[in-house]
């Protein structure tokens, strides 16, 4: 896991006044972290484009330019006079190395982007646009320094595209919102002069890796299927949803998986049907294509209830939704704590808040929003489905950012569930069967992708991925 911070401003302070390290010294290491990138995505001797900016920013590109010259046919495009005392210092420096200016975009082999760091407020001025889009696309590797020119939640026009973002010291959240996915490439974190250990300070938002993963275990041989849960999978209007979350369930541990309808339906042979709770259920899973007076039927029933959930889907559009959470949250005692996790996606947690009378959903806001509702409703974790999947506990965030495009399809989120929903069922805790599940379900769609088209992958597929998940992290 990584650690992530809302602004690394005061990390910068803090090691320059704990390790008597000064501003400049910073910024030298910044620009040797570029350098060292460099080295390994290009030979000695490639063009090497750097746009500057009047701040700090554009200072660490003129000390990368004097780093470079003589190894690498470098040129800067100066997008605005230095302002900054550090960006002016930087600047005559490499004025003595005879470094190149150029005064258009001209073809290269790397483009770097030093323009704008992350004290940009609203959009970027056009003529710092209209010179990015023609950059971006004139280089064959494009590499922003720190955050890429535009990223910001209130920015609604251009954004440099990057393939390869060096976050200076620590990783901004701003680079792990959905829309940074189109914009910062491969993230690389660029020491300033100290180990991530000794700049870093603990932070209540963590970014997930994929050596994060941990597969449910079976290590006792004397055991039967009871050992390891029964899941109970409500179904409704739309049952095959409920179908591939029982069979992903079952396929990610969980010892036994009934699906519980008022009808008799054509289910898989390895799954029971039931139609009342099965008294030996040890977790529950509802909402998806359950229909939304279906789960408020259901919710109102289970109000008393002290099994773990996954709830998912429609339920987040039934009122009743407030009445289960505020019921579970009487519940809760120092010595029982009933494990709710909800898996929203935007609008279905734009729902939800309006439910719970916690205000309208804005993306801009979305972290804040998710923190106000586990703050309410601590017992609870919330999974917000997305680009990248945001996991909330009490004040604890978890950022997943391992997912693709290709999971854009309809029932992997049923699947997710389902995954949820068997380490729930195993005995496992919330907030660890919710990052779990999160992992294994994006780890297993970039597995499957080894074999087929992005556009090709189905639920099944994706749960055949998971069965041999071990496999593929075990050779990878």
């Amino acid at each position: 896991m990584k650690n992530i911070y809302q602004s690394t401003a005061f990390l910068d302070k803090r090691a320059c006044e704990k390790y008597q390290l000064s501003p400049e010294i910073l910024m030298e290491n910044a620009a040797c972290a570029l350098e060292t990138l460099i080295g390994t995505l290009t030979h000695k001797g490639s063009v090497i484009t750097i746009l500057c900016g009047s701040g700090d920013n554009g200072g660490d590109g003129y000390a990368l330019a004097r780093r470079l010259s003589g190894d690498y046919a470098v040129r800067i495009m100066q997008l605005k006079e230095p302002k900054s005392p550090l960006c002016q210092q930087a600047y005559e420096r490499t004025m003595q190395c005879d470094v190149k200016f150029i005064k258009k975009i001209l073809p290269c082999d790397v483009m770097v982007d030093c323009v704008v760091g992350s004290g940009l407020r609203g959009n970027l001025e056009s003529s710092l646009s209209d010179v990015l889009k023609n950059a971006q696309k004139a280089a064959r590797i494009n590499i922003a320094c720190d955050i890429p020119s535009g990223l910001n939640e209130s920015n609604d026009g251009f954004v440099f595209k990057a393939h390869h973002t060096i976050c200076m010291g620590a990783i901004s959240l701003v680079c792990l919102s959905d829309k940074a996915k189109d914009f910062v490439g491969t993230l690389h974190i660029g020491k300033l002069g100290l180990s991530e250990s000794h700049y870093q300070v603990s932070s209540n938002i963590k970014m997930l890796e994929s050596c994060d993963l941990s597969l449910p275990q079976r290590i006792q041989e004397n055991t039967h299927k009871g050992n390891f849960g029964h899941l109970a999978v409500f179904a409704g209007e739309k049952c095959g949803a409920a179908i591939m979350s029982a069979q992903s369930a079952l396929s990610f541990g969980a010892g036994l998986v009934s699906i519980i309808s008022d009808e008799n339906i054509t289910i898989p042979s390895e799954i029971i049907q039931e139609h009342t709770l099965p008294q030996k259920s040890t977790a529950l899973a509802l909402g998806m294509g359950l229909g939304v007076e279906k789960s408020a039927e259901i919710l109102k029933d289970l109000c008393e209830s002290s099994l773990s959930c996954v709830l998912d889907a429609d339920v987040f559009h039934t009122p009743i939704i407030k009445t289960f959470l505020d019921e579970s949250l009487k519940q809760q005692r120092l010595d029982f704590i009933r494990e709710i996790i909800l898996t929203p996606h935007p609008k279905e947690f734009a729902s939800l808040l309006q439910i719970c009378d916690l205000g309208a959903y804005t993306p801009q806001k979305k972290l804040d929003l998710m923190l106000h509702f586990t703050q309410k409703y601590p017992h609870t974790t919330l999974v917000l489905k997305g680009a990248n999947v945001f996991i909330a506990k009490a004040q604890e965030v978890y950022i997943n950012p391992l997912g693709s495009n290709a999971l854009a399809k309809g029932g992997s989120g049923d699947v997710l569930s389902g995954l949820i929903g068997a380490l729930l069922a195993q005995g496992y805790g919330a907030l660890h069967s919710a990052i779990q599940g999160s992992l294994a379900h994006t780890l297993a769609a970039k597995a499957a992708l080894k074999h087929i088209a992005s556009y090709a992958l189905t639920p099944h597929t994706l749960i055949e991925s998971i069965r041999t998940l071990h496999i593929s992290q075990r050779i990878k």
